[in-house]
């Protein structure tokens, strides 16, 4: 297996052809919204992070755009292509979008069923505001009716009070809101 890190902070695990089968807790990033939507034709992505939650793609997903701030994690993702179980980029669904996800929202009208937010952890550079409330109702006026927005916090690195104040922060923008923790201490 491989483990990308940016800054030192783990990322993703990515693992190889020939690897047992896991309990990889980015597959249900993709699964639970789907469950939620089985209708829905277009997800968005935002991080593309080790690309595993795109392993986990339906097949009745019409399109799938991702959006990733930094090159490097898309040339990390290219060099482990031949070497990893599934490669997403081979899915031709995909269209990959190099800019940081507010700017990117904001330079489309483009509408969503599916919208999930994979940035890195909370506290870091990059990723901290894509967590406020502003950002939220950014992403929300970018979804189809009935449309799904799922937030990844990895609880490995969150305590009760972010927890708590991200959770507060979901519940001002969305009507809906509920928790998972699919896996223990992830």
């Amino acid at each position: 297996r491989f483990e990308m890190r940016s800054d030192g902070l783990p990322e993703s695990t990515i693992y190889r052809i020939g690897s047992p089968p896991s309990k990889h807790s980015q597959y249900w990033l993709t699964a639970l919204p789907a469950i939620a939507r089985p209708e829905a034709d277009d997800l968005l992505m935002i991080g593309l992070g080790g690309g595993v939650a795109l392993e986990a793609l339906l097949d009745t997903l019409a399109t799938i755009d991702v959006i990733e701030i930094e090159p490097e994690v898309v040339a990390a993702n290219d060099a482990l292509a031949e070497l990893r179980r599934s490669n997403p980029f081979e899915d031709e669904r995909i269209r990959l979008v190099i800019n940081d996800a507010r700017s990117a929202l904001s330079l489309t009208r483009k509408t969503y069923d599916i919208i999930v937010s994979q940035p890195s952890h909370p506290w870091t550079a990059g990723a901290s505001h894509l967590y406020t409330r502003e950002f939220l109702q950014l992403a929300k006026s970018h979804m189809n009716d009935n449309g799904v927005f799922l937030q990844w916090i990895n609880a490995q690195y969150v305590n009760e009070e972010l927890l708590k104040t991200l959770a507060a922060t979901m519940v001002d923008v969305f009507s809906s809101v509920r928790l998972y923790q699919p896996l223990p201490n992830v």
